[in-house]
């Protein structure tokens, strides 16, 4: 049996299955990105470089296979190793436009991802795999969960330094930042349907809003 995951083929030291799991969907992005819900069994095989026999002993079909790597695409615990990779000694508005820049890259490839699993999910029959579909997305709400947590911990590490300048405790500030992100977001997906092609908001714009609000200061001449 091949164990080789990725471009290359041949004999290697085997994966032990939840690697193997693993890495298959993780090399079966790109295609699926590309293809949609039209990919075949043999672009998948080929791309994780294994026979689709292989395949198919690690997963039921191809619609689960799909269907299981656009649910770990959209793990929130993927985007961890690029925050970890912000510099901590930057300033906190430059920290801050670094964050919102990624975010919104992530929320936008994520979207793609969402709007993939709708397509699968019309291609799967219903019965047991309906049943097992239902527990995958248990499954999924709870990495979920656990995804959205671990990547607090990384922002609340990156922005330690910086507690002493804000107004407001340090979690409510990331849960304000979530906040405008995903009202950003709305209004994206909102403007999309109806056929506005309005594009996000500037990361500056937002980290701005963040920061300071939408008054102008008041200088201290006007205050006295």
């Amino acid at each position: 049996m091949e164990t080789t995951i990725g471009p290359g083929r041949g004999r290697a030291t085997p994966l032990p299955p939840d690697e193997r799991r693993a890495a298959i969907l993780l090399a079966v992005r790109p295609v699926i990105l590309a293809r949609g819900a039209a990919v075949t069994s043999r672009e998948l095989a080929e791309a994780a470089g294994v026979a689709e026999g292989t395949l198919f002993r690690v997963f039921t079909d191809k619609v689960t296979l799909v269907r299981e790597a656009v649910l770990a695409a959209v793990d929130p615990a993927d985007a961890i190793p690029e925050i970890a990779a912000i510099d901590r000694t930057l300033p906190l508005r430059d920290k801050l436009l670094l964050l919102m820049t990624q975010a919104q890259a992530h929320v936008s490839e994520s979207m793609r991802w969402m709007s993939l699993l709708h397509e699968v999910g019309r291609l799967e029959p219903a019965g047991p795999t309906g049943e097992q579909r239902e527990a995958a997305m248990r499954q999924w709400g709870r990495r979920q969960q656990a995804g959205t947590a671990a990547v607090t911990v990384a922002v609340s590490e990156l922005l330690d330094l910086d507690a002493h300048q804000l107004r407001l405790p340090l979690a409510d500030v990331i849960e304000l930042f979530n906040t405008v992100l995903l009202g950003a977001t709305i209004r994206t997906v909102d403007a999309s349907r109806r056929g506005l092609d309005t594009g996000p908001p500037a990361p500056e714009q937002l980290v701005d809003l963040i920061l300071h609000g939408v008054l102008t200061p008041i200088s201290s001449d006007r205050s006295s």
